[in-house]
């Protein structure tokens, strides 16, 4: 993804305008994104303001998630915005650079994309997820493990619950 700026690149306060759609399906997001449903849409403008490059932009994509709790694939649009400064001198320090007369947009798209995915996907608020025990997706119903069994690890942390004593 790349935007030329060869006709502002000497003129302060001109602008460029870009529309840009690349197909991502090839790119690794693992584990976060398990398939792109369509390509990556960035529009924006890239303005030359006293020889640094103000880009600002917003994309969107369509992805496929999983649930964080019964791990089903859940189909889910990104949105996100692009707010950096380019420079072709490498003096700012909060700066993107760049050379010649050509901005790169792939590592500022792939991080505005990981930035926007959520915290938590899930399916359903009340999404019961998957048996501890043996796996199965309690949504489809329920199975017959037992699942009071506790980790002799994690026994001393009881205590400080005092979970057996009757109120």
């Amino acid at each position: 993804m790349f935007v030329d700026i060869s006709e502002i690149l000497m003129k302060k306060g001109q602008s460029v305008t870009f529309d840009i759609s690349k197909d991502l399906s090839s790119d690794d997001y693992k584990p976060n994104i398990n398939k792109f449903l369509s390509p990556v849409k960035v529009e924006g403008t890239v303005t030359n303001v006293d020889g640094k490059f103000e880009l600002k932009a917003k994309g969107s994509v369509n992805v496929l998630l999983s649930c964080s709790r019964c791990l089903k694939d859940i189909e889910q649009e990104l949105l996100f915005d692009i707010d950096e400064i380019y420079t072709n001198t490498g003096n700012e320090e909060e700066a993107e650079t760049f050379n010649g007369s050509i901005i790169e947009l792939s590592s500022v798209v792939r991080r505005s994309i990981l930035f926007s995915l959520p915290m938590k996907v899930v399916c359903s608020e009340d999404c019961k997820g998957l048996c501890p025990v043996c796996g199965k997706d309690l949504n489809e119903g329920e199975c017959n493990c037992d699942t009071s069994y506790i980790n002799p690890k994690f026994e001393s942390l009881r205590s400080l619950f005092k979970c057996d004593e009757e109120v």
